[in-house]
């Protein structure tokens, strides 16, 4: 056992982090995660569910490429939008990468662009970490 307390403890090597994103009509985010070492335990939550996980995937593998559509996104009951988390664990991995894009219906990079770009590294099986933004769907 980790003698930090902190269950958020990792290193990271952050790029890019707009901490909001407006999501307008045929768009959507497009997450690109990488892993390494044996297993990912990953997730997308928001205040309602759970969006994905890495199970959710198949068989675990280095990459995976997530198209997340608008029509996905819960809306929070005002217009600030809803905030949403994407969680690691580093139980049998040691890095993450994660990148997520905005794009077009045409998968072009629109508007912000880059939202997430960042390492996320650990060797405590016990750790975690987790990385958060708002996303806005409403006009």
């Amino acid at each position: 056992m980790s003698n930090n307390p902190a269950a958020d403890d990792c290193t990271r090597t952050v790029r890019v982090n707009r901490g909001q994103v407006r999501v307008g009509p045929n768009q959507h985010l497009h997450y690109f995660i990488r892993v390494e070492g044996a297993t990912p335990v990953f997730s997308l939550t928001c205040t309602h569910k759970v969006h994905f996980e890495a199970s959710d995937f198949g068989p675990p593998r280095q990459n995976y490429d997530i198209v997340w559509n608008r029509s996905d996104a819960d809306e929070g009951p005002g217009d600030d939008g809803d905030t949403y988390g994407f969680s690691m664990a580093f139980i049998a991995a040691l890095k993450y990468t994660l990148l997520v894009e905005l794009h077009d219906a045409e998968h072009n990079q629109v508007g912000a662009g880059v939202i997430v770009d960042a390492d996320y590294e650990s060797e405590d099986p016990q750790r975690s970490c987790n990385q958060a933004w708002v996303v806005r769907t409403k006009p």
